[in-house]
């Protein structure tokens, strides 16, 4: 019972983790974009 509990807050933050990532590439390429002139590539 106690691993079962385990598994699923693991489960629970590990998606959690995986949506924060997806979301910080999103973000991180929006700004990258939106100011591409001004980063001197």
């Amino acid at each position: 019972m106690q691993g079962s509990a385990l598994y699923k807050t693991l489960k629970i933050t590990s998606h959690a983790v995986l949506l924060l990532g997806v979301a910080a590439i999103c973000y991180a390429a929006t700004i990258a974009i939106m100011y591409w002139s001004g980063i001197g590539v």
